[in-house]
């Protein structure tokens, strides 16, 4: 086993080459290299002179232009230190069940809870990465692959000991050796803390997220990331405190058709009893204890270990149905609900005015030293995207969409555009130019370094000899990554790098194995892994730079 070492000795930079390949951008979005008015996307107010916004994006074109023409050893305009990286999830692909003492998770109970899941499908065995992780990481290297986000299972981690989690010794080795193991590959690990699988005995005992003002759940994912920065931050590059925090606090406490399913209070599952105050309950939680791990990895850890720490946040990127100024509103309240919720505490210490303003009192508040905690607490940002709406403001009378009492507290109506190609997953549809939108959005209120740490498309392929030939995940990979590459070059935005969603195909959550987002198919009953169409894309375009 190697000895733990810096993390900041042991980094490697990263080339990356983007090719439009063989993809049909008229058939798949007609984006795919098109230059897309950031006025027209809605980022951008028009008026008679330049927005305050637009002239530093301006700047901020030039400036990113002459860097990259600077350092650019590809030849699409991408700098050779753009990270190109993929990523999964722990319950996703882990398997192993009860291997290394794990202990289980709200997604154990809740795959076991009888029509909770499509197909009645758990997470038991999975990709079964737990037995498999060295044939993966072969894989990985074989494709070319140099960074790697993944997560940590906390249930694997750590133990229940009737009174808090401790250290489960044999879960800490299985990921010190995948991590060793990644490190001999030359691959860079990139790190979640939580991926939503939250331990059952916290849930049960410790009152999970859905406490109000709970510190006992915040003093247990401080002592979790404590660990795991001990034990393990030597050989990792970046940590992620949440992934995609919005959906497991709108799908599991207000729509209810993610774990937990509705907590007990909230009257069985969804949508959820109290939708509308629960997860605003949850999401005060889940930043406190974003804050409360990135100041114990600030304080202790940062400077010795040379890693960054963040959080990945996702945002299917609003524009408005029509030009009326009513539709440009509520768009723009529609991000504030969906990414704002997340990103403005932690550049304010505050929740967005829109939502203060829409929530009221079922919105809690944060205390003066929360907010001196929340400020600032990201090196970087990750941002997940997978699709894109039209969004309208309601009629007088109207209530809008109300699927959860989060959505419902919008006040908007949300659709997809005419012609846009449909997934497997009937909530994504593709319109590439959506996460250009999405970037400039962000760039205009947070002034740091972005990743784009998941993209990805639901396949219409379910057999391994159609996923071979699949050309829409290609095209949906060239069509979005073209429009990272036009959002760094032509506008400006400081993102540095594009992880796509997945290595794998793997455990769907509440879709089971019934949607496939891998590069690789799975065949889950011999746990052989084939390469799609878009696998030998995303080769050449490592290898090519």
């Amino acid at each position: 086993r190697l000895m733990p070492t810096p993390y900041a000795l042991l980094h490697r930079r990263s080339a990356g080459r983007l090719t439009n390949g063989p993809a049909s951008a008229a058939a798949f979005g007609g984006l795919a290299v098109i230059s897309v008015s950031l006025v027209a996307l809605g980022v951008l107010t028009a008026s008679a002179g330049h927005t305050k916004a637009g002239a530093v994006l301006s700047a901020n074109a030039v400036e990113s232009a002459n860097a990259v023409e600077a350092n650019d050893a590809c030849t699409n305009g991408f700098p050779a230190d753009f990270v190109w990286g993929l990523g999964t999830a722990a319950y996703q692909i882990e398997g192993g069940w009860n291997a290394t003492n794990r202990s289980p998770s709200i997604w154990d109970v809740f795959s076991h809870t009888k029509g909770a899941v499509a197909g009645g499908d758990t997470g038991d065995v999975a990709d079964d990465v737990i037995h498999r992780w060295r044939d993966d990481i072969a894989l990985m290297s074989t494709l070319g692959l140099k960074h790697y986000r993944f997560s940590l299972s906390w249930s694997r981690m750590m133990s229940w000991d009737g009174h808090s989690m401790v250290p489960n010794e044999p879960g800490i080795a299985w990921y010190s050796d995948f991590l060793d193991g990644l490190l001999e590959a030359g691959i860079t690990a990139h790190v979640t803390l939580y991926h939503w699988d939250l331990p059952q005995a916290l849930h049960e005992h410790r009152g999970g997220w859905h406490t109000p003002d709970n510190e006992r759940i915040l003093t247990e994912f401080e002592a979790y990331a404590t660990l795991a920065f001990e034990r393990l931050g030597s050989r990792v590059a970046t940590w992620f405190t949440f992934n995609e925090p919005w959906t497991f606090t709108v799908s599991g406490y207000s729509a209810g058709n993610h774990a937990p399913g509705c907590v007990p209070a909230q009257a069985g599952r969804g949508p959820c009893a109290g939708g509308d105050v629960t997860p605003y309950v949850v999401s005060t939680n889940v930043l406190n204890a974003h804050a409360r791990a990135v100041a114990v990895y600030r304080t202790r850890f940062a400077a010795t270990l040379g890693g960054r720490i963040s959080i990945t946040l996702n945002c299917e990127f609003a524009r408005p149905l029509t030009n009326s100024a009513a539709d440009a509103a509520a768009a723009e309240r529609a991000l504030q609900f969906w990414l704002g919720w997340w990103l403005e505490p932690l550049l304010s210490g505050d929740y967005p005015a829109a939502m203060r303003r829409n929530v009221g009192e079922r919105l809690p508040s944060f205390s003066p030293e929360q907010r001196e905690l929340l400020i600032g607490s990201i090196d970087l940002l990750g941002i997940n995207h997978y699709s894109t709406h039209m969004v309208r403001d309601v009629a007088d009378g109207e209530r809008g969409d109300a699927s959860s009492g989060w959505e419902a507290d919008q006040h908007v109506v949300a659709t997809f555009g005419a012609g846009w190609p449909q997934a497997a997953s009937p909530w994504q549809r593709s319109y590439p130019a959506g996460l250009r939108g999405l970037l400039n959005w962000v760039a205009a209120r947070y002034k740091g370094d972005i990743y784009v740490t998941e993209n990805g498309w639901s396949c219409n392929s379910f057999t391994a000899a159609a996923a071979a030939a699949d050309q829409e995940q290609l095209d949906y990979y060239t069509g979005y990554t073209e429009q990272v590459r036009l959002a760094l070059v032509e506008d400006g935005v400081p993102v540095r790098g594009y992880f796509g969603w997945s290595l794998l195909d793997n455990f769907e959550w509440a879709d089971g194995y019934s949607k496939r987002f891998g590069l690789y198919y799975v065949n889950y009953t011999t746990q052989q892994r084939t390469p799609k169409k878009a696998a030998a894309w995303w080769k050449e375009t490592r290898s090519a730079c």
